[in-house]
């Protein structure tokens, strides 16, 4: 996907007909007019209604979580002589003193920039911090917070080396993933235990943000030997996920586990999956009969099976981008292991300061083969698909620490979409009828814009200005388009421009669409 960081994200919102004006050929050099042809209807923006309901929490003593309730395709926040426009009902702002009182503003916007009245709130972060969430975990909590980060001691990346880095958090930065796919592969295995006050006998934490609407997190309790291989999309045996999307979470279990019966009751939460730009701390409770997904403390999901190994190994999967904070685990408390597992080549060897080896082979009907190698059996006599799988000494670090750069910091969003569609239904690949009218739908996924333009076979029918009140936002924007004046057989080529604030260059995309020969 092609994406850009920007300062917001995206929405979509209702609309309805406004007024048709005469096309002007030409823009004064710093302000885009308003242009409509006289063959376009412009479905105008509803006017931005000011949210409601807002709450205030904190995952951090230095940072406060503000959501609040509305259906703005973005809103604009501010505080302490800030600003910062957000893709949904929802804000995290760091960097604050934890008993500093800070007093927050979120207006609507819609997508031409108009603003609602405020909603304000005023909160501190140590008052609605609660620390008490890590009582349950044993050994140190991974901070994902610099480039020691992903130590390879203690993680194994599967990723493009060039799709990882650090962004700003506050004063500090956190692991930024921009890959379409990357997996990361503890060495701290989990023990299931007694089970403490809440039930559970092992537990896993994970802190993470998405990108774009399309953010896919997957925490997956492996196990043994499950963890040697590489990710795939394939549930392993036995293993167990709490899959977190921008739709919401669920509990993914292997059906051979046995189901048990149990039923829980879940919370009341209003929003359960991932939201671009903002952290959550989802929870994957293993319990003797179920296993729970919680949100920041709220159960949200859960399956009725019982884990039937008593240590599993956990692996994080990300999927079209995130923002990862902090790992945790709960149980009978384990060392890290360090691990290397290398794909076998003819000149593959066992290294000198390995403790322990095998050769870990896939084979048909989801199995695996694992046959042990001895210290100092030199060269291995294997091909793939088989993996080495090397056990080295506690103080040895299993290849190099991935490069983190540095990046710019806001949230990702896609390019922009320009959607047609025949008042009848008809939409293309399909040839439209030569009558009636179409509707155009242009998506605009970026911030800070001025406006929009929109051509049909190089004229220009449509210049737009979305920063009526401020800076524009992502939004939706739709036309109707009469198609009596184009020819008839005709294939007719609509291209959107996207107008930066910066009067730099456009980012465009276009569309094609054939019509009929005849009425």
């Amino acid at each position: 996907m092609d994406r850009r960081t920007l300062a917001g994200g995206l929405g979509g919102l209702a609309l309805v007909i406004a007024a048709v004006v005469a096309l002007r050929t030409s823009d004064a050099p710093d302000t885009l007019k308003r242009e409509i042809d006289s063959s376009v209807e412009v479905v105008q923006q509803q006017e931005p209604v000011t949210p409601a309901n807002a709450r205030a929490q904190a995952l951090d003593a230095d940072a406060l979580q503000i959501s609040w309730n509305g259906s703005a395709p973005a809103y604009e926040v501010r505080w302490n002589g800030h600003e910062q426009l957000v893709p949904g009902p929802e804000v995290e702002i760091p960097g604050l003193s934890p008993n500093d009182q800070v007093e927050v503003e979120i207006r609507a916007v819609n997508a031409t920039g108009r603003r609602s009245e405020p909603l304000k709130i005023t909160a501190t972060p140590e008052d609605v911090y609660d620390d008490k969430w890590d009582d349950q975990l044993v050994g140190q909590v991974d901070r994902f917070d610099g480039p020691e980060s992903l130590d390879p001691r203690k993680w194994r990346i599967e990723a493009e080396p060039e799709c990882l880095g650090l962004r700003p958090f506050g004063p500090g930065k956190r692991v930024d993933v921009d890959c379409q796919t990357a997996a990361f592969q503890s060495n701290t295995p989990i023990r299931l235990g007694v089970p403490a006050s809440d039930g559970a006998t092992a537990r896993a934490i994970i802190s993470v943000a998405g990108a774009v609407e399309s953010s896919h997190v997957r925490l997956t309790l492996l196990p043994d030997p499950w963890q040697y291989l590489e990710e795939n999309d394939v549930q392993p045996r036995d293993a167990v996920s709490l899959d977190v999307t921008t739709q919401g979470t669920r509990i993914i279990a292997d059906p051979a586990l046995p189901r048990t019966g149990k039923q829980v009751r879940l919370g009341d939460a209003p929003l359960t999956g991932l939201v671009a730009g903002v952290r959550h701390r989802w929870e994957m409770r293993v319990l003797p009969d179920a296993v729970l997904a919680l949100r920041d403390g709220v159960v949200v999901a859960y399956e009725p099976v019982a884990i039937t190994t008593p240590l599993v190994h956990p692996r994080i999967r990300i999927d079209g981008g995130g923002f990862l904070d902090a790992f945790g685990v709960g149980g009978v408390p384990e060392r890290v292991v360090p691990t290397e597992v290398v794909p076998i080549g003819p000149d593959t060897e066992v290294p000198q300061d390995a403790v322990a080896a095998k050769i870990v082979t896939p084979e048909p009907g989801n199995q695996i083969r694992v046959a042990e190698v001895p210290v100092g059996a030199g060269r291995i006599a294997a091909a793939e698909p088989a993996r080495l799988v090397v056990i080295r000494k506690p103080e040895s670090r299993p290849g190099a620490l991935p490069r983190l750069p540095d990046r710019p910091g806001g949230i990702k969003t896609g390019a922009p979409r320009l959607h047609v569609l025949h008042e009848d239904g008809t939409k293309p690949p399909q040839v439209l009828p030569h009558r009636g009218r179409i509707l155009v739908t242009a998506e605009v996924n970026a911030i800070g814009h001025r406006g929009i333009v929109l051509e049909l076979d190089g004229r220009r029918i449509v210049s737009l200005p979305t920063d009526e009140q401020g800076s524009a936002v992502p939004g939706r924007h739709e036309f109707w388009l009469d198609v009596k004046n184009l020819p008839p057989g005709s294939r007719a080529r609509l291209k959107l421009s996207v107008l930066p604030a910066d009067h730099g260059e456009p980012v465009t995309t276009e569309t094609v669409f054939e019509l009929a020969a005849t009425p």
